[in-house]
């Protein structure tokens, strides 16, 4: 975790010195200190402990909070990782809050791995409540740079299997498409997701009474696979925000609230 407790304050790990007491945000035990030229500065729990604050925290995903986080605050906006929003269900944090300027709050949730459907329907749900903006910026799996090739500038794959979340993130954002974060690099991509057709080759057979019959011969949409276009790269600082509203839709298998979206826009 990148915020600790002291003193009934928050501090974060870059302006903490080793020496005081801090404290988990959530179940208030211990936490220590954790600093070094390899290390991205944060706390961790003293052991023995069952709690789940930190569980799953990656290297990359802190990077990347510390990333946008100090992204905003060069353009002269309040931003804080981790910030505790008391209406959301479960973990309770939005992995960067920032304030615009008329002090409207925008959550950014970088998706380092996977989330249920349930849990990021509740979440926006319970965003979209509060009046705060939101932008869900799910992580590109490392596997895109192989499976794709060079197109217009930016990066093209044919066959992409988006995981359940990312169908989800791309609908909520519409025309927009969606924002998509490359840990190697710690760049920013625009991806959007379109339908991959395939070729169900021609078959002939005969049936019990020698009759012939014939299949195939056609295109269809895949289930599983999509196309994906990447535009790109851009770093935090080529990227503006510009929020819009959007409204409650639903089908068999999604549903997305009336909310406001915060949508990145090249400067």
């Amino acid at each position: 975790m990148l915020v600790a407790e002291l003193n009934g304050g928050r501090i974060d790990a870059f302006s903490a010195e080793r020496g005081p007491t801090y404290n988990c945000p959530k179940c208030r035990g211990e936490v220590v200190l954790k600093k070094g030229r390899k290390i991205v500065h944060h706390f961790a729990h003293k052991p023995p402990t069952d709690c789940t604050w930190a569980t799953g925290e990656t290297r990359a995903h802190m990077e990347a909070k510390i990333l946008v986080s100090n992204a905003l605050k060069v353009r002269g906006l309040r931003a804080e990782v981790e910030f505790i929003v008391n209406t959301l269900p479960g973990d309770r944090r939005a992995d960067v809050m920032a304030w615009s300027p008329k002090g409207l709050q925008i959550a950014f949730e970088l998706q380092h791995t996977s989330i249920g459907l349930d849990e990021i329907e509740r979440r926006a749900s319970s965003y979209a409540s509060a009046g705060i903006a939101q932008i869900w910026i799910p992580f590109l799996k490392s596997n895109v740079w192989d499976e794709g090739v060079p197109r217009h500038g930016g990066w093209f794959i044919e066959r992409y299997s988006p995981r359940t979340f990312e169908r989800w993130v791309h609908g909520f954002n519409g025309k927009n498409g969606m924002w998509m974060y490359d840990p190697k690099d710690k760049a920013f991509w625009l991806g959007r997701l379109a339908g991959h057709q395939s070729y169900v080759e021609e078959t002939t057979w005969y049936s019990e009474g020698g009759e012939e019959n014939y299949g195939g011969g056609f295109w269809k949409y895949s289930k599983r696979f999509k196309e994906l276009t990447l535009e790109g790269p851009y770093g935090a600082e080529d990227l503006l925000i510009k929020v819009s509203s959007r409204r409650a839709f639903s089908t068999s298998g999604y549903n997305w609230p009336a909310a406001r979206i915060a949508n990145l826009v090249p400067a």
